[in-house]
C-alpha cells in the first residue's frame, strides 16, 4: 500500500493459486459503491489511491480522478502516526487471501482527523502479488457539533462530571460509615461461622457415641448402660443448648450476608456515574438506596420514617436525583446533630397530577427566617469550616430545574424544616 515499500509490502505467496479479480459481466460494481454510506476506496500495488467511491471524495475531499493519472497516496488520508501500524499490517496480509481489520484516523475535507473501522482485502493476481487493495471504512468517532451545539452540550457534560465528582466526594465522607455498616455483619458471620464449627465437632462427637451404643457386637451391654453413656454423651456435647442456638447463628448469619449484599448493591447503585439521556426509574427504591448509603450518618441521631406510597416510574437521571436525596438526609441529620434530644426524618412519596413529589421532613432546629432566602444560593453554608461547600442545596435547585420540577424549603425555627420535591413523571417535555 505504499510506493516507497513496495517490495516489502507486496511479497509473492509460495504456491499462491492464481486468482482473478474479473467481475461478473453486466454488473456495475461503481452503481453500488456509490450507494453505500461508508468509504471505499481501491488502491493500486504502489500505494495510489486509484478509485474512491463518491461518500469517500466528499469525505476526504480527495478525489483518485481528479489528481491525474497517478493518483493521491493512500498515506495522503492517513493520520500520520497511523501510518507505519498500517503498513505493518498490510505486510503481514500481503502473505495470505484474507481481509483483515484495523482502527486508524481518517482525514476530513476540513483538515481534522476521525477515527475508522477500516477493512482491507488484496486482491492478488496470477502471479501471487498483490495487485491492488480495496478498502472500506466506517466512521466510528461522531463528528463534533458546530460551535453553537457544542457549548450546551459542553455545559451539559460538565455538569454531569460536576454531579458524579460530588457523588463520590458524598461517598467518601460515607466511607468510615459504610465500612463500620459492613464490618458489622462480616463479625458475626464470622463469629457464627467460628461457632457453627465447634458445634459441628461436638455434634459429630455426639453421633458417634450414638453409634457406638447401636452397634450389634454391644448385644450383652445392659439398655441402661447405653441409655446412661448416651446422656453423658448429650450432657457434654450441651444439646439443648447447640438445638437453640445452630438455627439462629445460621439465620443471623444469612441475614449478615444479605445486610453485606444490600450495602454493595446500594453503592454500586448510587454511585453509577449518571448518562445524558434521561430514563425511567423508581423513585421508592432511589430513597431506599440513598438511605441505606447514609445510614451510619442517621442511625445516631434519628429514627427515620418511611412513607413511600404508590408512585409510577419517573423520567428523570437517577444519578442526579440520588445525590439530591444523599445532601437532603445528611443535611437534616447535620442539623439534628445541634439538639439534645434524638430527633426523626420523616420521608414520603405522592402523586400529585403529572407529578411525582418527594418530601424531606426533619424535627431539627429548622433554618433561620433571615437565611432562608438564600439557602439554595451556591457556596452558601451555615456548617463550620471544612463541614460543607454550600453546594448540596443549589446542586438540589439545579437538578430540580433540569428536570422541569421544583424543591421548595418551609421551616418554622425551633420546629424542623421540610424539602418538598416536585417532578413531572413524564420528564421534560421536548
Amino acid at each position: 500500500m505504499s510506493g516507497h515499500r513496495t517490495t516489502d509490502l507486496l511479497p509473492r505467496r509460495e504456491g499462491a493459486p492464481a486468482r482473478s479479480d474479473a467481475l461478473p459481466a453486466g454488473l456495475d460494481v461503481r452503481s453500488l459503491a456509490a450507494a453505500i454510506p461508508h468509504s471505499v476506496w481501491v488502491i493500486s500495488a504502489p500505494g495510489t489511491i486509484v478509485y474512491a467511491n463518491p461518500h469517500a471524495v466528499r469525505y476526504t475531499g480527495v478525489d483518485a480522478l481528479a489528481a491525474g493519472p497517478s493518483g493521491p497516496a493512500w498515506v495522503s488520508i492517513v493520520h500520520p502516526e497511523d501510518i507505519a501500524a498500517v503498513e505493518q499490517r498490510a505486510a503481514i496480509a500481503g502473505l495470505a487471501p484474507e481481509p483483515f481489520e484495523l482502527t486508524c484516523r481518517i482525514s476530513r475535507a476540513d483538515g481534522s482527523f476521525r477515527r475508522h473501522d477500516v477493512r482491507v482485502a488484496p486482491v492478488f493476481d496470477n502471479s501471487g502479488l498483490v495487485r491492488h487493495w480495496t478498502a472500506t471504512g466506517t466512521e466510528t468517532e461522531p463528528i463534533p457539533a458546530t460551535s453553537d451545539e457544542r457549548e450546551p452540550a459542553q455545559a451539559r457534560h460538565a455538569e454531569i462530571e460536576l454531579r458524579h465528582a460530588q457523588k463520590l466526594e458524598s461517598l467518601g465522607r460515607l466511607s468510615a460509615g459504610l465500612a463500620h455498616e459492613i464490618n458489622t455483619p462480616i463479625q458475626f458471620v464470622g463469629d457464627n461461622t467460628r461457632f457453627l464449627a465447634d458445634a459441628y465437632q461436638d455434634m459429630l462427637e455426639l453421633l458417634l457415641v450414638y453409634r457406638e451404643c447401636l452397634a450389634p457386637d454391644l448385644e450383652a451391654m445392659q439398655w441402661s448402660e447405653r441409655v446412661r453413656r448416651a446422656r453423658a454423651a448429650e450432657e457434654k456435647a450441651d444439646l439443648e443448648y447447640l438445638t437453640a442456638e445452630i438455627p439462629a447463628a445460621v439465620s443471623q448469619s444469612l441475614e449478615g450476608v444479605d445486610r453485606v449484599a444490600s450495602l454493595v448493591r446500594a453503592m454500586k447503585s448510587f454511585s453509577y456515574k449518571d448518562s445524558t439521556e434521561p430514563a425511567y426509574a423508581d423513585l421508592n427504591e432511589a430513597v431506599k438506596t440513598t438511605l441505606t448509603v447514609a445510614r451510619n450518618e442517621v442511625k445516631y441521631v434519628a429514627d427515620v420514617v418511611l412513607e413511600l406510597g404508590e408512585l409510577p416510574d419517573v423520567r428523570c437521571h437517577l444519578g442526579a436525583l440520588n445525590q439530591v436525596f444523599l445532601n437532603l438526609l445528611v443535611n437534616a441529620a447535620d442539623s439534628l446533630k445541634e439538639t439534645s434530644e434524638r430527633g426523626e426524618i420523616r420521608v414520603s412519596t405522592r402523586v400529585e397530577g403529572e407529578n411525582a413529589v418527594i418530601v424531606f421532613a426533619d424535627n431539627g432546629p429548622g433554618v433561620p427566617e433571615e437565611i432562608q432566602p438564600s439557602i439554595f444560593d451556591p457556596f452558601f453554608t451555615t456548617k463550620k469550616v471544612g463541614k460543607g461547600t454550600g453546594q448540596g442545596l443549589a446542586l438540589a435547585r439545579s437538578v430540580l430545574d433540569k428536570h422541569g420540577g421544583s424543591i421548595e424549603l418551609h421551616s418554622t425555627p425551633g420546629e424542623g424544616a421540610v424539602f418538598t420535591l416536585v417532578l413531572p413523571i413524564k420528564g421534560v417535555q421536548a
